[in-house]
């Protein structure tokens, strides 16, 4: 851009038109000037890739972010659990790894959610509103753990949110058994031996012939 051209301005020499917007059954109407009340966000089926932004969670007053079918990667950002009003939000059909952060078990007016079809391992909240949640939100992620199917036990996985367990002794294996047997017994055998020496008649002989 030159210098003299004039600054980019958001005005528009157009109308621009209302519009309806529909999540949860509610239906909400806007006017021209929506840009101001932005209450959701539907990126779906754009091919976008790279992280998801963490300046997503500044979004406090959107009610649905729908980023599904999309080419998104790296780790769910812990952010979005500041989006304190929203009510959907849609992950699913993404390259997203790692866990689901616990904090987005604080979004209180959560009622849908996915992240189906994703790369996500780890546990997945049982708290919150994800316990109401089916596991049809999780479907396509092999390496994520229902703790509800575990007995509320889960392997873990840096940044889960659980401690995994405390491995447990590990029993000798066979082979390392007969090991300590057969030096035991050699010991045994070997001052056995010095101690008949000593003791007979003839094995004192002996040894002291030596």
């Amino acid at each position: 851009m030159d210098n003299d051209d004039p600054p980019f301005m958001y005005d528009t020499p157009y109308d621009l038109q209302g519009f309806t917007f529909s999540t949860k059954g509610n239906i909400y109407a806007y006017s021209r000037n929506f840009f101001n009340l932005m209450f959701g966000i539907d990126l779906s089926g754009n091919m976008l890739s790279g992280e998801i932004p963490w300046e997503i969670g500044n979004l406090t007053r959107v009610k649905s972010l729908n980023l599904s079918n999309n080419h998104f990667s790296g780790r769910i950002p812990a952010s979005l659990a500041n989006m304190s009003a929203v009510e959907s939000l849609d992950l699913s059909h993404n390259e997203l790894n790692g866990p689901i952060p616990l904090q987005l078990s604080q979004l209180w007016s959560l009622e849908v959610f996915s992240v189906a079809y994703n790369n996500l391992s780890g546990c997945i909240p049982d708290s919150g509103q994800f316990a109401s949640f089916s596991m049809d939100s999780y479907i396509g992620n092999k390496n994520l753990q229902n703790l509800s199917l575990l007995g509320n036990v889960c392997s873990g996985s840096p940044g889960s949110g659980r401690a995994a367990p405390a491995p447990e002794n590990v029993d000798e294996t066979p082979d390392d058994l007969i090991l300590y047997v057969v030096c035991a017994s050699f010991v045994l055998a070997f001052w056995a031996t010095i101690a008949f020496s000593f003791s007979h008649p003839c094995g004192r002989a002996v040894m002291l012939k030596l």
